[in-house]
């Protein structure tokens, strides 16, 4: 039996972890995480009986490989009504009915729910932060942020967001990986934040969600969270805007994570809602305000990223989308990679 690591319990991560498993041969992963829970943008908060995905917001599964793994975790169900489009003017539109009409698939308490699957059977170190590796010999060992000796691991698969994972490379002083660290340092991302609103009754719209076409709005992400399964009390609403790069970054420092009342909502959530409503006219006063920071939401670009020396990648930075099925498919390559590295 041979031991790796994964550093980040993403769904990348978790992914390589379940095939690693699944394939039974011999390799025995141990995932790190450095938050609390499971899963990276795949995120679910429940507050006051609603429930909501704040990061990722459905998973498409065009393969049968992906659909199989959607049917596998038993409960997943799709959202019906379409993805419309929208301009900076707030021009809303159909759009192209191929992507309109393509399966959204979620989990009635939350796409969580897929993270947690993936997990299943692994070892997972929450709340453990990997700073930097050693070199041994057909081997690595593992350091944590408070110095801890995290173990001996045949081989590595690094899934943080690039700047994170460029930045334990760096504290390890290995040798020939610099051309690693500055591919890594290349990758770019967007920033995103996400507003959620909890209302007493829903907007009467004709789309389950809007997305900015031009990139020149605030919001680039408009859905009625509501359209999914056992997510609020009886006929109220929940609304989530995903906020663009240029309005997150402008506004990053002034909007911290948090649930506001309205009296209490910082300005930037009051611009937040007037450009809600000029989408889809007047709401209701929320109930509550949510509000959760990605700095690493989307990346723009995606590395030309090869291993090194029992060191796998995997994750969005490989992809170039925040994608949630792109995640999966690249955890699965790294899986296969790792049974090739430590035979």
């Amino acid at each position: 039996m041979k031991s790796v690591a994964i550093v980040g319990a993403g769904i990348a991560g978790l992914a390589a972890a379940q095939a690693l498993i699944a394939n039974q041969s011999g390799i025995v992963p141990v995932v790190f995480e450095k938050s609390r829970g499971v899963g990276g943008r795949a995120a679910t908060r429940r507050i006051d009986g609603f429930c909501f995905d704040h990061g990722a917001q459905y998973v498409k599964a065009p393969t049968p490989e992906l659909h199989a793994l959607i049917a596998a975790t038993g409960d997943a169900v799709t959202i019906d009504r379409p993805v419309w489009t929208f301009t900076s003017t707030n021009q809303i539109a159909p759009g192209d009915p191929a992507f309109a009409d393509e399966q959204k698939w979620t989990w009635p308490g939350g796409i969580t729910r897929l993270a947690k699957y993936l997990a299943t059977g692994s070892e997972v170190r929450l709340e453990t932060t990997v700073a930097r590796l050693h070199r041994e010999r057909d081997a690595y060992r593992l350091f944590a942020d408070d110095g801890r000796d995290l173990g001996s691991f045949a081989a590595v698969l690094l899934t943080a967001p690039a700047p994170q994972t460029a930045t334990i490379l760096a504290a390890s002083h290995l040798a020939d990986v610099q051309p690693l660290i500055e591919a890594l340092q290349t990758v770019q991302y967007r920033r995103s934040i996400s507003i959620t609103l909890a209302l007493p009754r829903r907007p009467l719209v004709p789309w389950y969600a809007l997305v900015n076409v031009d990139r020149q709005h605030p919001i680039s992400w408009l859905a009625c969270e509501h359209d999914k399964p056992n997510r609020t009390p009886p006929d109220h609403g929940l609304l989530i805007a995903q906020m663009s790069d240029h309005w997150a970054t402008t506004h990053w420092d002034a909007l911290q994570k948090g649930t506001f009342s309205p009296a209490d909502a910082p300005k930037p959530i009051v611009e937040a809602l007037a450009a809600i409503r000029a989408l889809i006219g007047d709401i209701d006063q929320p109930l509550w305000i949510n509000v959760q920071r990605w700095r690493y939401a989307l990346p723009d670009t995606a590395a030309p990223l090869s291993d090194h020396d029992r060191l796998i990648l995997a994750g969005d930075m490989l992809c170039g989308q925040g994608r949630v099925h792109l995640a999966i498919e690249s955890g699965w390559r790294a899986a296969t990679r790792i049974r090739e590295v430590v035979s």
